[in-house]
């Protein structure tokens, strides 16, 4: 599918959107933020908040240009500008020990990036190449298993209402509930990358970087799979024809990792923290091996790491070296997300990478 199709496809399926502007009780914020149409600094509080962001207008035909046909989506792609994440309440801290529950430590190590890798710009991994070089990565956690709608639900309810996505809804109570009742432990779909985002941020957590992402998957010795190199079969990996359909997060133990993460191939792709550049990714820097790195510093396209379910995948679409991009707003039932944390918080930065903000330009007055 083109970028046009999923841009128009993220249009279409944003959630539903609010216009705010401050007034009474809360203090305002004025000065703090920039416009999301000409890149001035907004003297008012007047925003937009949809899919995960919340994007300022300095007046009401800014604010027009951003609400018209979800118009904020092409002016994030044209302008390179990142916009705000709505908010994120959170009614307690957790400790770091309630942070780590249901996490995996993944002890870091070195692991080579092959000459040749697959991109998927359509229906069918099309192979490319560059030249191998190493990559260090830093000892981390994470997730055992994907985010599930019971996790997510939990996110919804402690004061994130306007993150509310997948088809969850408030029931009789008010209570955000998943769309079905048994769906509670699948992995969460219908999310875009802020709403992956946001959702890390409640839990304490990050997006993984596509670096951490691959390491999990194949560790130092570049497994094709993450069980190994054996073939997948239906024990091992939920894709292709045979099956269909979502499964409850760890129906294949047998798929797992010798540390024990679960469906990092089959089940549902998986958002990265990286804006997505092939020529980044082919490119060593000039340092070797490469620590830690995390993508490129602008962009608008993200990453994700695809082990689909879907009815035409094929072992291809399993394998470490598939790289998958969309824009951030997509919200497709065949891409979820986990999260990860650092193992050492004061030695790696815990800041989610490829947040950093595009330099602001006046282009609209």
């Amino acid at each position: 599918m083109t970028n046009r199709s999923w841009r128009t496809l993220a249009v279409v399926s944003v959630a539903a959107w609010s216009i705010s502007v401050a007034s009474g009780g809360e203090p305002s914020t004025a000065g703090r933020h920039v416009c999301l149409v000409d890149g001035n600094r907004v003297e008012g509080d007047l925003y937009l908040d949809d899919a995960g962001v919340r994007l300022y207008a300095c007046c009401a035909e800014c604010l027009e240009k951003i609400t018209k046909d979800a118009g904020y989506v092409r002016l994030i792609e044209q302008t390179g500008r990142q916009p705000e994440q709505i908010p994120i309440n959170r009614s307690g801290e957790r400790t770091e020990r309630e942070a780590l529950e249901g996490m995996v430590l993944i002890a870091g190590g070195e692991m080579t990036r092959p000459g040749r890798f697959l991109v998927r710009r359509g229906r069918t991994p099309e192979p490319a190449e560059h030249e191998p070089f190493r990559v260090r990565i830093s000892p981390f956690y994470i997730d055992q298993y994907e985010v599930t709608y019971e996790d997510y639900c939990k996110f919804v309810n402690d004061g994130n209402e306007k993150y509310a996505t997948g088809g969850i809804t408030p029931s009789d109570d008010g209570t955000f509930v998943p769309p079905r009742g048994e769906w509670a432990r699948f992995p969460v779909r219908g999310t875009n990358f802020y709403h992956a985002r946001g959702y890390a941020e409640w839990a304490g957590k990050r997006l993984p970087t596509e670096a951490q992402w691959e390491f999990a998957h194949g560790g130092s010795d570049r497994r094709l799979y993450p069980w190994g190199s054996e073939e997948p079969d239906e024990t091992r990996a939920n894709f292709g024809p045979a099956l269909g359909g979502l499964k409850p997060v760890g129906s294949f133990p047998k798929g797992r990792t010798p540390e024990g993460v679960f469906d990092l191939a089959g089940n549902i792709g998986e958002w990265c923290a990286d804006f997505y550049d092939e020529e980044y990714y082919r490119k060593p820097s000039a340092e070797s091996p490469v620590v830690d790195p995390q993508g490129p510093e602008s962009g608008f396209l993200r990453v994700y790491r695809l082990g689909c379910q879907c009815q035409t995948a094929t072992a291809k679409d399993l394998h470490a070296n598939l790289r998958c991009s969309a824009t951030p707003f997509r919200q497709a039932g065949c891409v979820g997300f986990r999260c990860v944390r650092s193992a050492n918080p004061e030695g790696v930065s815990q800041q989610s990478p490829g947040s950093r903000s595009a330099p602001w330009v006046s282009n609209c007055r």
